[in-house]
């Protein structure tokens, strides 16, 4: 049976908050990772996304957050989406301990989280980028931090922050409690540990499968020219209230999006083209319901922590079979059902081999009734091999 937070060695005022939120039965990685960070040990915590990684070092932090005006807790986060949502979360709980939270992210004013940070704050959440920024100009004092989270550290190396995490860790204490988060531990992520973590435990949660388990992974094989239609087809047949749909370029998600709303459905889309006030406009529009469809590029793929996303849909495969995996994650978040549709076109079977290979199964194959389906093409050429990594700072 699941521990409870009612359980656990915590403050009341946190159990208070907490319960005042709905946060009643821990999930895996929370039962495994808050009991060792309590006692102050270093972490690496290996769970895929929506499993509740937020919490597992958010109840640690504020349970030993000291009574004054200094940051003590600072989150690195790839992605501004992230950090909104992760600084959201410690929003929801600061008051409860009397503490306060300030994000950091690109893409908008220096002047107004400035001004935040001069009010004081304990926790800083925030993007590579715009940490350092801070850092180097001194509006952001690192002397009295006591714990350093980097979440979904393996998504910053792929976006290429790795030496902007290094800097940032070089200008954190050594006396600190370093707790790092990941759905992959490659070479990189293995190296920056021994070189920044002090004997580290480890927590890893369901390692054998890449997937949630409520998820339904379906395959359309679908020629380019077709695959509007079939998405208009498919969205009008589901009825459902909040679908994601991936495109492979920031461009397809405007393009897929218009198609979709001219066929009368709600649809919306973000990517790195638009202004941040967009999009979090947007987002918000999703969240509350005027938007039943959003259109992203993968810099939605990580980070979105929207309730009862019943639907994703690959547009277009993504570059990696990782890439896939924290796609679909955005749907049967914490142990609710939701479906995963894949659009393959006839010369990329070795691409999805590649993705059935990384999740251990193959993808059920589907058809929609009266719509043209091409068979595969035999001998397709590789054109899935992963590219090369981006070192551009894109938060």
């Amino acid at each position: 049976m699941s521990k409870r937070f009612s359980d656990l060695p915590i403050r009341s005022d946190l159990q208070r908050g907490l319960q005042a939120c709905g946060y009643e039965v821990c999930t895996p990685i929370q039962e495994k990772a808050i009991p060792i960070l309590l006692k102050g040990a270093d972490l690496i915590g290996m769970a895929q996304t929506g499993t509740g990684k937020t919490l597992a070092f958010l109840v640690p932090i504020l349970e030993q957050l000291r009574a004054n005006a200094s940051v003590q807790g600072l989150v690195v986060c790839p992605t501004r989406e992230l950090a909104l949502q992760v600084g959201e979360e410690f929003n929801r709980l600061t008051p409860c301990v009397g503490a306060k939270t300030v994000v950091l992210y690109g893409g908008t004013s220096l002047g107004p989280q400035r001004s935040a940070l001069r009010e004081g704050a304990q926790v800083v959440v925030g993007t590579p980028g715009r940490l350092l920024d801070f850092m180097q100009s001194a509006y952001l004092m690192t002397r009295d931090i006591r714990f350093l989270v980097l979440d979904e550290a393996d998504r910053m190396l792929d976006m290429g922050f790795i030496r902007d995490i290094q800097s940032i860790m070089r200008r954190c204490p050594l006396r600190r409690q370093t707790m790092l988060f990941s759905a992959t531990f490659p070479d990189e992520i293995r190296a920056l540990t021994k070189d920044f973590m002090m004997y580290p435990e480890e927590v890893q949660i369901e390692p054998e499968r890449a997937t949630a388990k409520g998820i339904r992974q379906r395959a359309f094989m679908v020629r380019r020219a077709d695959k509007v239609d079939l998405l208009r087809r498919l969205l009008k047949r589901d009825g459902s209230e909040r679908i994601l749909v991936f495109c492979a370029t920031r461009e397809a998600t405007a393009e897929v999006s218009r198609a979709v709303s001219r066929s009368g459905i709600r649809s919306g889309s973000i990517s790195s083209l638009l202004s941040q006030a967009n999009r979090e406009a947007t987002l918000a529009m999703f969240r509350d319901g005027t938007l039943r469809v959003l259109v992203a590029s993968d810099v939605a793929s990580r980070g979105l922590d929207i309730d009862d996303i019943t639907h994703v849909y690959n547009f277009d495969l993504p570059h990696t079979p990782e890439d896939y995996v924290h796609r679909i994650g955005r749907t049967a978040r914490l142990e609710k059902e939701g479906d995963a549709v894949t659009f393959v076109e006839p010369g990329q079977m070795d691409r999805l081999a590649e993705i059935e290979k990384h999740v251990g199964g193959s993808l059920e194959r589907a058809e929609l009734d009266g719509f043209p389906h091409p068979q595969a093409e035999a001998g397709s050429p590789r054109r899935g091999r992963r590219r090369p990594r981006s070192r551009r700072r894109t938060a």
